[in-house]
């Protein structure tokens, strides 16, 4: 009985190897036309459905539609085929690769990164200027976007060139990945670039293509007569301003209300001694251009148009391209520059005033400051006939700044994790970031949060963002309003930006009236 099982078993292994050497051209055909199944189909940006075609040479009438975003292939019947004529199966699945293989394009669409994309150019000093822009993310990498800087004086007689190697400022912080970043362009000549009353001209060598001969010369800043006498004059002078404000880039559906509010709030902070700079990427139409019109008017506003940013998307709408801009273009304009968001409210201790803060400091190249987030639900009631603006009614705030960093003092949370903003001095800083400044990261000093601070409204320049949908009457005693809504216990009462926006209202009385 166990031999007859014995020879069972073996003529069943005999005629499995026997098959197995008889349809070895159908198994080589069907693993060739599984790694085509593999390796080739995922790779396909096109859509598949099914269908049948006559026989293998139709596959040529897959070829993709030049016109059309996808095509659509039919299913091959080679499987079919190959159960006819096992003998042709490994022609028939090499066909088929090298008809699929001609389906792969690259058909561009839209923008190519270009090296630089220059925004701006000013002039520093004798013998140096600032050209701000943003640069490709791969040039950034692989490549010096700017080989050269050359000034042209005009002088007569025509005197020689100078020419410097390119200098390049990244802020490698505080930008998300986007196909551009941020990059200024230092060019120090050995020399004075500038001639006299003549004035001239200052070019760029950048990169146009993979190989180092590809550049060309672009015109970047042209001086005409006693502009860089004047320039240089200004070096020597105190500042016509105390203070700037450089905002973000003004976005999306805008609160005109909230940001005639915030400018009436520090215009009072910083008197008559300021001017702010906005940058319109389309938040502010002409409804938000009207209300902020008396700022405007009495020449205390700039707005930029920059809606073609667009075309070189670098992170959060441009924001660090716009601040470094501003920067270079307060620098001897203003003793002190600003850098936080409109739904931010600058604020201080009532033992010290603003002046007597920065003489203090006079001689750092920044201070920062950090963020306590205020309460946007908790609002105190309204009384009947009060003219109150919806900020002078948010007086709950966090019972500490915010901080990200696991075992740091909040008050004194720096950097990105304590979501910090800062004045400059921008004669002594060259470039600057979101959260801290890049150029120089050291020397400036990082203020304890309980003597300045930001109070923040986070959305609330957005109309899309709701506030005070429960209110308080605010002589109702802390602990009574822990009991009725046990969620307060996270917030602390504080009446000081309502206090001084009560003061500013009074102040731009006036201004307000005249709109």
């Amino acid at each position: 009985m166990k031999k007859d099982v014995r020879n069972v078993w073996h003529d069943i292994v005999t005629v499995i190897l026997l098959a197995l050497f008889l349809q070895v051209p159908i198994f080589y055909g069907l693993v060739k036309l599984s790694i085509v199944s593999c390796n080739v189909m995922p790779g396909f940006i096109y859509k598949f459905s099914p269908g049948s075609v006559r026989n293998s040479d139709s596959v040529d009438d897959a070829t993709p539609d030049a016109h059309s975003e996808s095509f659509q292939i039919k299913r091959d019947t080679a499987g079919s085929q190959l159960n006819e004529d096992s003998a042709d199966a490994a022609t028939v699945t090499s066909n088929l690769t090298r008809k699929l293989q001609k389906q792969y394009s690259l058909r561009p669409h839209g923008h190519a990164h270009y090296p630089f994309v220059q925004f701006s150019a000013y002039r520093d000093s004798p013998r140096v200027f600032f050209i701000v822009g943003v640069t490709s993310v791969v040039a950034r990498e692989f490549d010096l976007p700017v080989y050269k800087c050359e000034w042209y004086p005009k002088s007569e007689p025509p005197q020689p060139s100078k020419v410097t190697d390119a200098k390049m400022i990244y802020v490698y912080f505080d930008q998300m990945p986007r196909i551009y970043v941020v990059a200024t362009v230092n060019c120090t000549f050995e020399e004075d670039a500038v001639l006299g009353e003549e004035g001239g001209s200052l070019f760029m060598t950048v990169s146009v293509g993979p190989h180092p001969g590809d550049t060309k010369r672009v015109l970047v800043l042209q001086e005409h007569n006693g502009e860089s006498k004047k320039a240089m004059r200004n070096q020597d002078q105190q500042p016509p301003l105390k203070y700037a404000f450089c905002g973000p880039p003004m976005y999306g559906n805008i609160k005109a209300e909230w940001v005639l509010h915030w400018l009436v709030y520090h215009h009072y902070l910083w008197r008559d001694s300021v001017h702010f700079f906005l940058y319109n990427v389309g938040g502010i139409t002409d409804s938000v251009r009207k209300v902020i019109s008396p700022f405007i008017n009495k020449g205390l506003l700039t707005i930029y148009d920059v809606e073609d940013q667009k075309e070189y998307p670098s992170w959060y709408y441009n924001q660090l391209l716009f601040s470094n801009d501003c920067l270079h273009r307060t620098r001897y304009l203003s003793s002190w520059t600003f850098f936080h968001d409109f739904d931010e409210f600058f604020t201080m201790s009532s033992s010290i005033t603003l002046d007597k803060l920065l003489d203090q400091y006079k001689d750092v190249p920044y201070l920062s400051f950090g963020s306590v987030r205020a309460s946007l639900w908790m609002c105190a009631d309204v009384h009947a006939g009060s003219s109150e603006w919806p900020l002078q009614r948010m007086r709950w705030a966090e019972k500490q700044p915010y901080c990200c960093v696991p075992n740091q003092d909040p008050w004194v949370c720096i950097y990105g994790g304590g979501a910090r903003k800062y004045v400059v001095n921008p004669r002594k800083v060259f470039a600057v970031g979101v959260h801290s400044t890049a150029l120089p990261e050291d020397g400036g000093v990082n203020l304890n949060a309980s003597i300045v601070r930001l109070n923040h409204y986070p959305g609330m320049l957005s109309n899309k963002t709701s506030s005070c949908s429960f209110t308080v009457n605010v002589s109702m005693p802390t602990e009574l309003l822990h009991q009725y809504a046990p969620s307060s216990q996270s917030y602390v009462r504080d009446d000081s930006i309502s206090i001084q926006m009560g003061k500013a209202r009074e102040f731009d009385a006036e201004l307000l009236a005249a709109s």
